[in-house]
């Protein structure tokens, strides 16, 4: 859920820039998908805003997918879990399946078998997937990390170990930009990351926005549609 975040971010920066390359790891890759195919940031909120819910997700993603196709370049990453290895699905050999394996968190969302093989969440070996866009050529990158830190204190730490062993996490090369945008404060804890609420959604726009608008501080607040309609 704290893909709401990103969308507030990405209200901020859709009126600075046009991306050549989109690329997305677990929930940034529906968010990815979407900006891809033609979402604006009013759009991307309202899908935010409408009540999502886990055990329904390979059903909204298959209709997302009937409904829209990336107009521009597109990458999302998921990770193959026998050999631990992430991969990049590009473009055309997206479909809902590789949407619905970047956000299989585990122990949460059953992983998903693609040409045989079981993929899970693609932001496991590193949730930024900046090492992604290098791989597919891109020389200055806005990252969005919605999860600098894991929301749960017993977690942590063996995430932590996990990603130093098994990580995906190349050093940056000369000639290529990076800027990354954090959540100015923590997004809530474990349960918010998996239960939608209303209010955690509109807190969340909100404070993406805030947080990408500090780069670009001339950009136009996100708007609550729903909340004028009651007016």
């Amino acid at each position: 859920m704290f893909g709401a975040w990103q969308a507030g971010a990405w209200t901020a920066l859709a009126p600075r820039f046009s991306p050549d390359l989109i690329v997305g790891a677990s929930v940034g890759s529906l968010n990815g998908y979407a900006i891809a195919s033609g979402a604006d940031p009013h759009a991307l909120s309202l899908l935010w805003r409408r009540d999502s819910r886990l055990g329904r997700l390979c059903a909204d993603l298959r209709d997302l997918v009937r409904r829209f196709r990336p107009r521009m370049d597109f990458a999302v990453v998921a990770t193959e879990l026998l050999r631990l290895k992430a991969r990049i699905f590009r473009n055309q050999e997206v479909d809902w399946r590789h949407l619905a394996a970047s956000c299989a968190i585990p122990l949460v969302v059953a992983p998903v078998r693609i040409d045989g093989r079981l993929y899970a969440d693609g932001g496991l070996l590193n949730p930024l997937p900046v090492w992604a866009a290098l791989e597919l050529g891109a020389t200055e990158i806005v990252a969005l990390h919605a999860l600098p830190k894991i929301p749960c204190r017993w977690l942590e730490p063996p995430a932590r170990l996990f990603r130093r062993f098994f990580g995906v996490n190349p050093p940056l090369p000369s000639g290529v930009s990076c800027s990354t945008v954090f959540p100015s404060a923590p997004l809530g804890s474990l349960r918010d990351a998996l239960v939608w609420k209303r209010p955690n959604v509109e807190r969340w726009l909100e404070q993406g926005f805030a947080d990408a608008a500090r780069a670009w501080p001339f950009a136009t607040p996100p708007q609550n549609t729903t909340s004028k309609s009651k007016r």
